[in-house]
């Protein structure tokens, strides 16, 4: 046992898993595409101006030109990121894709090429000029990719690069996964530790990696990373403890995968575990993968500073006349569930009299409630009140799109929400929005009944299923008409 320690590479003193432990690769991964892309065009750029040097002093016609070379760079940089070249962790640890490269300027080749001919033909020692700069272009790019990747391997470390994950089960095949992940070099995952119900119970993995906790602790284990991967080695037969973990874990950001139980898997040497855990099958994964959950990120903070700052006279002018028609504080704080069902403060203008303030939601604020001052009125039929939430957005609780976030003791018919509706925790996939798309669709106001209930969360479903930035931006575009002509009251 302890030549396998040695041979995966932890060490015996592995009491606890440090608590300060996090993984945020994406913006590292971003950095990594941008740096690939800057190569590949830099390559493109000098064998294309080289060539038109030669062709110059050759004597040759033809378009390789300073502009036209810079113009298919420009052209390559746009398309390039609109086809997600880049942004992929696994290219980043092997240097990059060199198909998706090839391909995208191909095609723009081809096209220039065709409209050469369409201008007056193509000599055949063109294309022959065109092919070598493909060639050198793609070649000089990939040599630079995989010397960067190197470099970075060497010297900073390619967990930076590496999604953590984490294994079930304390058997052969659990042991035959992590000889394989810890093996392989460009491996996208980074080995953290194992979960297994038998605590004090010696197996393969006993002693080789560090022991976590049992399998109920994995979903809380997962709330400290922003994203895991979870690989199940229990036997089939425990097809129930297996649905429990699954439930336990549908709304966290893990991606779940299944190791086969076959006695085949554990007789894998690790080159072949490795290339079996690439293709385990996946019974769940995030709602966004991470390259648009860094979008989504850098529309919150960038729209939500201008927001902020296009609100400010607004924000001045409610506080004040909160203040001048009521006793007690302007902003009213409540406690709510985000992403991963995390509590957080969320921030409103207070609407209704202080006395009666009810912090829990235990009593939803209905049409012509009494509870409510007179400039509550009027803020919560515009919404806003809700505007504070901009606060929520640049802190991280929350995003100017998303599902919205409900009274932690709201009740429809005399039942709490996740009552009425079995799978209403899905919500916490993503962070809670400002906005929606259940409010755009004339699903604001009261949620007391079940109906009413069922109906905003399915919209909620649609959103986290759809999700795209061309839709945030669809929702954000109409929530102002929503909120000037307000069909039913507030959220």
């Amino acid at each position: 046992m302890d030549d396998e320690a040695e041979e995966i590479g932890f060490s015996h003193d592995f009491a606890t898993v440090a608590d300060s432990e996090r993984s945020s690769p994406y913006l590292f991964v971003l950095v990594f595409g941008v740096l690939f892309c800057l190569i590949d065009i830099g390559a493109m750029i000098g064998t294309g101006l080289a060539l038109a040097e030669l062709e110059q002093y050759a004597g040759l016609d033809t378009w390789i030109t300073a502009p036209v070379v810079l113009g298919l760079a420009a052209a390559y940089l746009i398309l390039s990121w609109i086809l997600r070249i880049y942004p992929r962790r696994r290219a980043a640890l092997e240097g990059g894709e060199s198909g998706p490269v090839i391909r995208l300027l191909a095609g723009l080749f081809a096209g220039v090429l065709a409209a050469r001919f369409a201008e007056g033909g193509v000599l055949f020692a063109e294309i022959g000029v065109w092919a070598i700069w493909l060639a050198l272009g793609t070649g000089i790019g990939k040599l630079g990719r995989i010397l960067v990747a190197r470099i970075v391997r060497q010297n900073v470390g390619a967990a930076y690069l590496q999604r953590p994950c984490v294994v079930v089960g304390n058997n052969g095949a659990a042991l035959a996964l992590a000889h394989g992940i810890t093996s392989d070099e460009s491996s996208p995952y980074r080995l953290v530790g194992f979960f297994d119900d038998g605590q004090g119970r010696d197996g393969p993995l006993t002693g080789v990696i560090p022991y976590i906790g049992t399998l109920d602790a994995v979903s809380a284990f997962s709330e400290r990373y922003e994203e895991l991967d979870v690989f199940l080695a229990v036997p089939w037969t425990a097809g129930s403890r297996i649905l429990q973990l699954v439930e336990q874990l549908r709304f966290m950001p893990a991606t779940i995968r299944l190791i086969p139980d076959l006695p085949s898997f554990a007789e894998l040497d690790a080159a072949g575990a490795a290339a079996a855990a690439k293709l385990t099958p996946v019974l769940q994964t995030p709602p966004l993968p991470p390259y648009q959950r860094v979008v989504k990120t850098a529309t919150d903070l960038g729209l939500g500073a201008i927001v902020l700052v296009l609100l400010t006279p607004i924000l001045i002018g409610t506080a004040i006349a909160i203040k001048l028609d009521s006793p007690g504080s302007v902003i009213f704080r409540q406690p709510r569930r985000g992403q991963f069902g995390r509590l957080f403060s969320i921030y409103k203008f207070r609407s209704l009299h202080t006395a009666k303030a009810d912090t829990n939601a235990d009593t939803l604020v209905t049409k012509g409630d009494s509870r409510v001052t007179r400039v509550g009125r009027i803020i919560r039929k515009y919404s806003i009140d809700e505007l504070p939430q901009i606060i929520n957005v640049l802190k991280g609780d929350m995003s100017l799109v998303g599902p919205r976030p409900h009274a932690i003791m709201a009740k429809a018919d005399g039942k709490l929400y996740g009552e009425v509706v079995p799978n209403y925790s899905l919500r916490y996939r993503v962070k809670p929005g400002m906005t929606g798309w259940a409010q755009i669709n004339g699903w604001r106001g009261e949620t007391d009944t079940e109906e009413k209930l069922r109906k905003r969360v399915e919209f909620d479903f649609y959103y986290i299923s759809h999700w795209s930035w061309r839709l945030d931006m669809k929702i954000l575009f109409m929530t102002l008409p929503a909120m000037l002509f307000p069909s039913s009251g507030n959220s």
